[in-house]
């Protein structure tokens, strides 16, 4: 024993007393040898330094690319790039006779007819028909007849009231001309028609433009064929079209 406690005395080494590694660095909570300690810092990893974070910015507020420059002003379209602007088109129905087709035909003709139909077109805010007098216009509703019996919504038009107004004028010179009315075969529903083909591509009804054959159809409109081809109708309260540039 005694020969044990001499050599421990005067054994070159030290004890190392609870050295202890951690957190990236070599801590000694008692003598520790230099040596050992330098060794435990060498095999530590370092920790990393504390760098402050980017600011972030809003969104859509990154400055622009040096070599970019600023952004251009925002290009003005064209007017022939513009959208082009829509004017609503639609059918005015009037029932001439008042109600008494409907009460009457089954009797006088064998079948039933729910009107003696007279149409007008509305657009440009104008009300256009035909009759024994030419091409007419008027406010919306302003002739005798008063409101119509019901209104059919043909669409929109681009066409714009320049040139609608001078189409209506080549009409008025040739097809549409007064002394062209025809009750049967050339009337406000054949100008109607015409005109609507014109402005939307689409038809009137075909209940208003078949009325004269189904009329003449009929041995009774057969008989009074003669006397229904002198009737000249002409709803009063419109403005003759006349002019290129215009009503009058």
């Amino acid at each position: 024993m005694a020969v044990a406690h001499a050599q421990r005395e005067h054994s070159p080494f030290r004890p190392l007393c609870h050295v202890t590694v951690g957190a990236g660095t070599a801590a000694a909570t008692a003598a520790v040898d230099p040596g050992v300690a330098g060794l435990a810092r060498a095999l530590s990893p370092p920790l990393p330094s504390a760098r402050p974070a980017p600011a972030r910015r809003p969104p859509g507020k990154e400055p622009p690319s040096p070599s970019q420059g600023p952004s251009p002003p925002p290009r003005t379209p064209s007017p022939m790039e513009l959208p082009p602007t829509l004017h609503s088109v639609k059918l005015y129905v009037y029932d001439l006779s008042k109600g008494m087709a409907r009460r009457l035909s089954p009797l006088m003709l064998g079948k039933q007819l729910d009107g003696i139909w007279h149409t007008s077109i509305i657009v440009h805010k104008d009300e256009f028909f035909y009759g024994s007098g030419g091409i007419s216009s008027c406010a919306p509703g302003g002739t005798l007849l008063g409101p119509p019996d019901s209104v059919v919504d043909l669409g929109s038009t681009e066409v714009t009231e320049e040139i609608f107004l001078e189409y209506l004028s080549s009409l008025g010179e040739s097809m549409f001309r007064g002394e062209s009315y025809n009750l049967f075969e050339h009337n406000c529903n054949t100008f109607s028609n015409e005109v609507a083909q014109f402005l939307t591509g689409r038809k009137i009804p075909s209940y208003i433009t078949d009325l004269p054959s189904e009329v003449l159809s009929t041995p009774f409109g057969q008989a009074l064929r003669p006397l229904l081809d002198s009737i000249q109708i002409q709803p009063p309260g419109g403005n003759t079209f006349r002019r290129h540039n215009g009503q009058s």
